[in-house]
């Protein structure tokens, strides 16, 4: 190589570093337009724990389906649970973009691994606007006690996720010990009785359980969630195990309820006439209607309508007798026009025609509880006698 060639490369390679040094010694330069920067998985730090703890305190002296909200509202370590309680709604619909969503959770440390985080943020756009908790379950299933989904993954949501974060923030074991939240009741696969709305619900059911078909009769113990440093635990069977109905009462009989009346479940179209032999084959404890009580934005809990329900009224007593169908109107109607002495004097006698469902049930008995009925009696269809004969 020449002198010349030598010396023109030497100079370019000076020229060079000079310019990189120059722009290092603190010359200004725009910088090309660049994305957001990604969120990185660690925590935000909390500004309000004093607030958590003093909601902590307070919560035990609330009606038990206000506690969850009441946590939400009051102690947000991680942030606005907006994106979190909204995730299942599209951002074409006004939801959360999937940005936020991860982001809430990243501020959570929600993911115990990657895993975890490639299997919810892999699920959650098939997932938004559908009937379906899949990314939480992805969630609960690899990170199992990280995030209180013990010994299943059944509870597993926003909401749920939201209240183990805020225990653990909370940490303090003395306000979390009076702690107790109602779950909803879900079997282990998730599901819950699809329970039918009334016009008047008293927001506590249980703790005992009877959950009804068609074909079985399940007793068991609502499920109950108790907050400590460590997240959620769970108490109660539900649903509990079957039970034949020539053994119902003496299985009642051998709980201790405490005066505590026993919550009915079952699905909204079921036949009523169902729900009556279910009281009868209960032996006279005081068994109530269970519906749905909305405790947070897609969690519910059963409630129940305070009215005992009875399969004959007490001896020397006899009340109005009102005929129920598939639509409740009628005898909603007929009750409205009865005087309240008579309507209140003994138990309302409810005549369920083939038609009544626990829904058409629900309604009426909401209804009569706003005249201040206590017991109903319900008496099932008259069986159809024979072909051919009278």
């Amino acid at each position: 190589m020449t002198q010349p060639v030598q010396t023109r490369i030497i100079g370019f390679a000076v020229l060079a570093v000079l310019a990189v040094l120059g722009a290092c010694k603190g010359g200004h330069r725009e910088s090309p337009a660049q994305d957001p920067p990604r969120p990185t998985d660690a925590a935000l730090p909390d500004a309000n724990l004093d607030e958590c703890r003093a909601t902590a305190a307070r919560v035990p002296s609330l009606p038990a389906p206000q506690r969850a909200q009441a946590l939400l509202d009051g102690c947000r370590p991680c942030g606005d649970w907006g994106p979190l309680l909204a995730w299942n709604t599209p951002a074409t619909d006004g939801g959360p973009s999937r940005t936020a969503i991860e982001q809430a959770m990243i501020a959570c440390k929600a993911f115990c691994e990657p895993n975890a985080k490639q299997r919810f943020l892999g699920t959650l756009d098939a997932a938004r606007g559908q009937p379906t908790r899949t990314p939480w379950r992805f969630l609960g299933e690899i990170c199992k006690a990280e995030v209180s989904a013990v010994p299943d993954t059944r509870f597993m949501g926003a909401p749920y996720f939201a209240l183990d974060r805020i225990a653990r923030a909370i940490g303090d074991p003395g306000r979390l010990a009076a702690i107790e939240l109602p779950l909803p009741a879900l079997s282990l696969t998730g599901v819950g009785v699809d329970l039918a709305s009334s016009p008047l619900t008293a927001p506590e059911a249980g703790p005992v359980a009877l959950t009804v078909d068609a074909s079985q009769i399940l007793l068991g113990a609502l499920p109950v969630g108790k907050l400590s440093a460590a997240g959620i635990s769970v108490s109660g069977d539900y649903p509990g195990t079957p039970i034949e109905p020539k053994a119902l009462a003496a299985a009642l009989g051998k709980l201790e309820l405490a005066g505590h009346p026993v919550a009915l479940l079952a699905p909204n179209g079921l036949g009523a006439a169902r729900i009556a032999d279910v009281i009868a084959a209960a032996g006279g404890h005081d068994l109530r209607l269970a519906v749905a009580a909305q405790a947070l934005r897609g969690w519910s809990i059963p409630g129940t309508v305070p009215i005992s329900l009875l399969d004959k009224p007490p001896p020397g007593t006899s009340g109005i007798r009102l005929t129920l169908g598939a639509s409740p109107g009628e005898a909603m109607k007929a009750a409205k026009a009865t005087p309240r002495a008579e309507l209140l004097r003994a138990p309302v006698t409810v005549a369920l025609d083939s038609t009544a469902t626990v829904a058409s049930l629900a309604t009426l008995l909401g209804a009569l509880g706003y005249f201040e009925v206590k017991a109903v009696v319900l008496v099932k269809p008259a069986a159809k006698p024979p072909a051919g004969k009278p």
